[in-house]
């Protein structure tokens, strides 16, 4: 399916990229990038009726993006992971989130006059460890979902002469075709069922399987970054997409949706941030799942 969409989108790209190499409106190669890791340790005691507990939780983030052209075509990926652990002093540690989000998204005008892009959107989101959904166990790519997007939108990047601000956003519909791949986790629909671990069919259920569906998708995003000075920056990121499995109804119904905002202010190397991560897929859960945090440590960013 994904070497299909791949394909179709080329047939699509490459006379798009000639006629604008013939009609010599090709722009500079430019080449961008912006690494952000984040890293936030507490130790606390909590006093209980008949004992006294350290508390250990640690929250770590990355955020990386990277753009450039070749050619008429443009090409953005993104890099998302969240680790957050706690331990008490009497308990094993466990997971609170362990989230990876990888996003390759090249795109091409089709029309310079309405400023219309056509836009191929790959993305995989997964587990990085142990984890529990619904009181599953989840671990790497178990549950993994990808998406691949067709989609037609538009896409604007701007920076200051100084690249001391950047704004970028985009927005689009079109048609999506997804898999979610599972081993061991179980999906929704297979937890009806209880077997017995001498069923040959247990067997069969957990082994590796990927669950095919398609339909139509619609996204938007919006980033902006401020460097008030050298030493004190702000960024601002929104994401929402929405794809379903079916028919247009399907939106409302049985839907792959994620909406995402994050904010934050760094003063050097020390900074607040917010982030919250709603994701609702029916397959994994019949509630949403809700990520959220406001932390104050240590971040470092690399830019061009």
């Amino acid at each position: 399916m994904l070497r299909y969409i791949s394909f179709l989108f080329l047939m699509l790209v490459v006379p798009v990229a000639l006629a604008a190499q013939s009609a010599n409106r090709e722009k500079a190669s430019e080449f961008s990038y912006l690494v952000r890791p984040a890293f936030t340790f507490l130790m606390s005691t909590e006093q209980t009726k008949n004992a006294e507990e350290l508390v250990l939780s640690m929250y770590g983030q990355l955020r990386s993006q990277m753009s450039f052209d070749v050619s008429a075509v443009h090409v953005k990926s993104y890099l998302n992971a969240d680790f957050k652990r706690e331990a008490y002093s009497d308990a094993a540690p466990r997971n609170l989130r362990d989230d990876l989000i990888v996003s390759f998204i090249p795109s091409v005008h089709i029309s310079d006059k309405y400023k219309v892009s056509l836009f191929l959107e790959l993305t995989m989101e997964t587990d990085m460890a142990h984890g529990e959904r619904d009181g599953i166990r989840t671990s790497f790519m178990d549950p993994a979902f990808f998406y691949e997007t067709l989609y037609i939108g538009q896409w604007a990047d701007w920076k200051s002469d100084d690249k001391s601000q950047r704004l970028s956003f985009r927005y689009g519909v079109g048609y999506a075709f997804q898999q979610t791949m599972t081993s061991n986790f179980l999906l929704t629909g297979e937890r009806n069922l209880t077997l017995d671990p001498e069923n040959p069919l247990s067997a069969i259920r957990k082994a590796r399987s990927v669950k095919l569906e398609s339909g139509y998708s619609a996204l938007a995003s919006f980033e902006y970054l401020n460097d008030f000075t050298d030493n004190l920056s702000f960024f601002l990121k929104t994401f929402g997409i929405a794809l379903s499995k079916g028919d247009l109804g399907s939106f409302f119904e049985n839907p792959h949706a994620v909406a995402e905002f994050e904010t934050g202010l760094t003063y050097k190397v020390f900074s607040f941030r917010y982030n919250l991560r709603l994701v609702y897929d029916p397959n994994y859960s019949s509630r949403r799942q809700l990520d959220q945090s406001a932390t104050f440590g240590i971040q470092l960013e690399f830019k061009d």
